[in-house]
């Protein structure tokens, strides 16, 4: 029994040597010399994985830029916008265009007539820059239906909302004279769009005058 009390002394000796260093490898080595240089380790492969994510895609640059350049291309030839750059022109027109559908049908006189086309700012927030006119006609229907079909199937592509048909009587009738037709009171906005790299000039310079026929 005398002899097994300093072995285990020893031993126990040796088990607190051992947790004093572990403690002062902790404190004065592991958080002052080996973390930081963890750290800086863990940094340097962040901006490696970092920097190959950044020259990955300097080299899909020219790709990307290539198709930039179709897209723009094919955005500059589409048919479908209004070849105006501004909101003012695009106005104009717009009521060129109805006012030489209306022309082109060759209707006898009084028979369909613009009576009035005022701009309109629409205040929707929309990806393409909206051009909108309201017009207002007296026309007959088959006069019409020839209209809006040419409206609506040209180039540029326009659109015709908010229609409204009301039919009209003439209230008065010369004496001896056979009754007149009567008319259709009509009303609509027609509207087309500004390319969409035209947004910023557009909004620059779009106003709401009006224009009356």
């Amino acid at each position: 029994m005398a002899a097994a009390a300093p072995r285990h002394g020893r031993l126990l000796a040796v088990v607190l040597l051992l947790i004093a260093l572990l403690l002062a490898y902790l404190l004065f080595v592991h958080w002052t010399q080996v973390a930081p240089h963890l750290a800086l380790r863990d940094q340097l492969v962040e901006l490696r994985d970092q920097e190959q994510r950044l020259r990955a895609a300097a080299q899909q640059r020219p790709a990307i830029e290539a198709r930039l350049a179709e897209v723009r291309a094919f955005e500059a030839q589409n048919p479908g916008f209004l070849g105006a750059a501004t909101f003012d022109l695009a106005t104009a027109e717009l009521i060129q265009r109805l006012e030489a559908e209306v022309a082109a049908i060759e209707a006898p006189a009084g028979r369909c007539q613009v009576v009035n086309k005022t701009p309109f700012n629409p205040r929707e927030e929309e990806r393409f820059e909206r051009v909108v006119i309201k017009v207002r006609m007296r026309c007959e229907m088959d006069e019409f239906s020839r209209i809006l079909h040419a409206l609506e199937g040209g180039s540029p592509q326009l659109f015709v909302d908010g229609l409204s048909i009301v039919a009209r009587r003439p209230t008065y009738t010369p004496r001896n004279r056979p009754a007149p037709q009567g008319y259709l009171d009509i009303s609509f906005d027609l509207y087309g769009y500004l390319r969409g790299s035209q947004l910023a000039s557009a909004a620059a310079t779009r106003g709401g005058g009006k224009a009356d026929g």
